[in-house]
């Protein structure tokens, strides 16, 4: 028969090297929210970003619009309204 404390000296052993990978998963776990968290963050702020980006775009479209309609040089004003006719297509 086995020794009784040598059994238990392992079944202890074997419960610390259990409770080890517990709290290793645990931590990682914790790294893999945050590292979430931090990408969710950044995408909302890249979002902003290029709605900015998008609204200064608008503006200076908007801008090249006048500047074709006021215009008297014909090859200046067909090159603008190509780019404004071109710019319209992009969603």
């Amino acid at each position: 028969m086995a020794d009784p404390f040598s059994l238990s000296a392992g079944i202890v052993s074997f419960v610390s090297l259990a409770l080890q990978l517990v709290v290793g998963t645990l931590a990682l776990i914790d790294k893999t929210i945050a590292a979430h968290q931090e990408a969710a963050d950044e995408l909302k702020n890249l979002q902003e970003d290029l709605e900015d980006l998008q609204t200064q775009m608008d503006r200076i479209h908007e801008e090249l619009e006048v500047l074709a309609s006021n215009t008297k040089d014909r090859g200046f004003k067909r090159l603008l309204r190509e780019y404004v006719r071109c710019r319209s297509l992009v969603p």
